[in-house]
C-alpha cells in the first residue's frame, strides 16, 4: 500500500478498538468481528511511503484484563510503528 505521494511525510493512526476484542479487550467500543492483531501487524509493516510519526490511540484500561493484554498488543503496535519510522 502505497501512502503520500506527493507530500513530505504521512502521519499513521492506529486505533486498538478496530480489533477483535479476542486480541483486544480493553478498548471504549469492542468491534465483534474486527482485525487481528496479524491483520493490523502486516498492514503496518507493508505500508510503503516516508512515515513520519504516528500514534496508538482508544486503549481503555479499565476495560482491559488482569494481565494487560491490550496494553501489550498497544505497545507492540508502538514499538512496530517506531521502527517504521525510523527507517
Amino acid at each position: 500500500m502505497k501512502l503520500g505521494e506527493g507530500v513530505k511525510g504521512v502521519y499513521i493512526s492506529i486505533d486498538v478498538d478496530c480489533l477483535d476484542p479476542a486480541f483486544a479487550p480493553g478498548v471504549s467500543h469492542i468491534e465483534p468481528g474486527g482485525l487481528s492483531f496479524r491483520d493490523v501487524l502486516n498492514i503496518l509493516h507493508n505500508l510503503q511511503g516516508d512515515v513520519v510519526a504516528g500514534d496508538v490511540v482508544e486503549l481503555n484500561p479499565q476495560r482491559d484484563t488482569v494481565d494487560g493484554m491490550t496494553a501489550m498488543v498497544a505497545a507492540k503496535l508502538v514499538r512496530e510503528m517506531a521502527a517504521k519510522i525510523a527507517k
